[in-house]
């Protein structure tokens, strides 16, 4: 397993429906890409990545496409990282 994350994503306006569909099966043939999910709500797809060595090369392959209005990416980290980080951050304060 690599570095994993959701990558939320805004298409254009403009979209049709086939072309998105199409989109979502081209997207899911992306390596890195483990699955595609439209949604409904505040962003229009969801995608898991899990990258061997980079999320951001992934993402940047997706965020190069003339379709995509904003991309947006939730690095996945495990509990124990969560712990550290927002100890670090009280620290801090």
């Amino acid at each position: 397993m690599g570095l994993r994350a959701y990558l939320l994503v805004d298409v254009t306006d403009d979209m049709g429906q086939e072309d998105f569909t199409n989109t979502l099966k081209e997207l899911e043939e992306i390596p890195g890409v483990d699955f595609v999910d439209p949604v409904i709500g505040s962003h229009n797809m969801v995608i898991m990545v899990d990258a061997p060595v980079t999320v951001e090369a992934v993402a940047s392959k997706i965020q190069a496409k003339d379709w995509v209005k904003k991309l947006e990416i939730l690095r996945i980290i495990s509990a124990s990282e969560r712990h550290q980080v927002s100890k670090r951050k009280s620290l801090k304060a």
